[in-house]
C-alpha cells in the first residue's frame, strides 16, 4: 500500500474502508497481524473501487506496471525519438483505431455496434450504425509517399 502511496494500516479496524468486515475477520483468523497478509491474498479481499473490477492496491499494482511496459517498450507505437516513430498524422488515424470499427469492416452480418465494443450498450454507449461518424474510420493517406521522378 505504501508504495502505491495509501496509508499502512496498523491494525485490522484501519481496513475498513477497503474491505469487507467478513473479509477482515476472514483474515484475522488467519494472519496473527495485518503485517502478515500476503500482497496477493490481501489485494483480492479488497473491495473493487467504483467501475472497477480491482481494489485499490491492484489497481495501483496493474496501472504501474503497465506504464512500465509502456515506457520500456521502444517499439511502442507513441514513443518518440525512434527510427520507427509515426507522424503527428499517422498517430492522429491510429488513434481512431476501435474494436467497433474492425467489427464493422470485417463482419458481414453487423448493422449497429456501440462505438465502445466492449461495454454493453447503454444510455451513453448505444448502438449506432456501422456508417456512423460515432465509428471514424481510419484513413491511410498519412503513409502514402510520394513517389520520386523516373
Amino acid at each position: 500500500k505504501e508504495v502505491c502511496g495509501m496509508k499502512k494500516a496498523k491494525d485490522w479496524r484501519e481496513l475498513i474502508d477497503v474491505m469487507e468486515p467478513q473479509s477482515i475477520n476472514q483474515l484475522a483468523a488467519v494472519y496473527p497481524s495485518v503485517d502478515e497478509v500476503d500482497l496477493f491474498i490481501g489485494a483480492v479481499s479488497e473491495k473493487p473501487l467504483e467501475g472497477a473490477m480491482l481494489g485499490p492496491t491492484f489497481v495501483c499494482l496493474v496501472g504501474d506496471q503497465f506504464a512500465r511496459l509502456r515506457r520500456g517498450d521502444r517499439f511502442f507505437y507513441e514513443e518518440t525519438n525512434q527510427p520507427s516513430t509515426f507522424s503527428k498524422d499517422q498517430l492522429e488515424q491510429l488513434r481512431k483505431a476501435s474494436l467497433a470499427r474492425i467489427l464493422c469492416d470485417n463482419s458481414d452480418d453487423i448493422a449497429l455496434i456501440q462505438p465502445l465494443a466492449f461495454v454493453q450498450p447503454s444510455f451513453l454507449n448505444q448502438r449506432v450504425s456501422c456508417s456512423s461518424e460515432a465509428i471514424p474510420r481510419v484513413e491511410l493517406h498519412p503513409w502514402t509517399q510520394e513517389r520520386p521522378a523516373a
